[in-house]
């Protein structure tokens, strides 16, 4: 589908010529979308594919009269089998003459997309205000996953099922993308900045990038200091794991230790066969005294040789 829109009063308003609007919204394209943006913007197939895969490295090129722009953009909060989810998808823009082209292999809302935090009279300041927001969206939800840390940390302490330790392993891996992804766009952001006399750009406008920059940079360093609390918090459940099982052997061999007596004494008081076999020989209380006594042996061996196999040490 492509959206078309033009600038009024410093905002953009949405169109429906597609032919002459200086920005273009390109998301989830068919064939026949991919031919009119390869015809209007001059795109080959290679720099087309390149711009819709989302494990493309951001990046910014500057030939043949155009300029095309890789970077993530962070989708919508999801929940895939009862885990949340943070995605991260690939955002293609392309400056071609004095028009401007996005293109998303998603679906995205228009509106929440091209909201930005200031004034467009440009399709450069459109490029700057996308880029600010895309950082600012990473932001919003670094901040979720904060706050869901927090209840998080309760549950490290209560929980006794692996349910928890699965979350985090989830939460875990959409972080590492996320690192990825905002490292990506800080190189790109840092690259565009300074490069912005070459790309067209004016003073105002590398003012505006320099800000950016540094809330891109902020936005990584949050990201990595996330990534480690959730590492240290998923090294503590597992290490707690272990020990609640250590805790758990260590009850049932008291539990053993504590029977085993018992069973012994039963076993030998119903050895009636024991009794019929040694009565013809000698008294029965000088035959239990010589089964304890090999008993004994029989132990003292047995301790001797785990103790020389090593088992025993430790």
């Amino acid at each position: 589908m492509i959206s078309a829109y033009e600038f009024e009063n410093g905002k953009l308003v949405e169109t429906d010529d597609r032919l002459e609007a200086p920005v273009l919204i390109c998301t989830e394209p068919d064939q026949r979308d991919k031919a009119f943006v390869q015809d209007e913007f001059d795109l080959g197939q290679h720099t087309l594919l390149s711009v819709l895969d989302e494990n493309e490295l951001p990046r910014v090129e500057s030939r043949d009269n155009k300029i095309v722009i890789i970077c993530k953009h962070p989708l919508h909060i999801g929940v895939v089998d009862s885990h949340i989810e943070f995605r991260v998808t690939s955002l293609g823009a392309v400056i071609y003459e004095d028009r401007l082209l996005f293109v998303f292999d998603e679906d995205i809302p228009h509106k929440e997309f091209l909201r930005g935090v200031a004034r467009v009279d440009d399709i450069r300041d459109v490029l700057i205000n996308v880029l600010h927001r895309t950082t600012l969206h990473f932001h919003e939800h670094l901040r979720c996953i904060s706050l869901g840390m927090e209840q998080i940390e309760e549950e490290v302490l209560e929980a006794n099922n692996t349910t928890l330790l699965i979350n985090l392993f989830a939460l875990g891996k959409s972080l590492t993308y996320y690192v990825s992804a905002l490292n990506g766009n800080h190189s790109l952001i840092e690259r565009i900045y300074n490069n912005t006399e070459r790309l067209g750009f004016n003073m105002t406008q590398k003012e505006t990038l320099d800000d950016i920059r540094l809330d891109s940079a902020q936005c990584c360093q949050e990201a990595q200091i996330t990534t480690s609390i959730m590492t240290k918090m998923t090294d503590t459940r597992i290490s707690m794991m272990g020990n609640n099982m250590n805790n758990l052997m260590k009850r049932l061999t008291v539990i053993s230790l504590v029977l085993m007596p018992m069973n012994l004494i039963a076993g030998i008081g119903g050895m009636s066969e024991y009794t019929a076999f040694t009565q013809p020989f000698m008294p029965m209380w000088l035959a239990y005294l010589l089964l304890f006594a090999a008993f004994g042996g029989v132990g003292f061996l047995t301790y001797k040789f785990l103790q020389k196999m090593g088992v025993l040490n430790y």
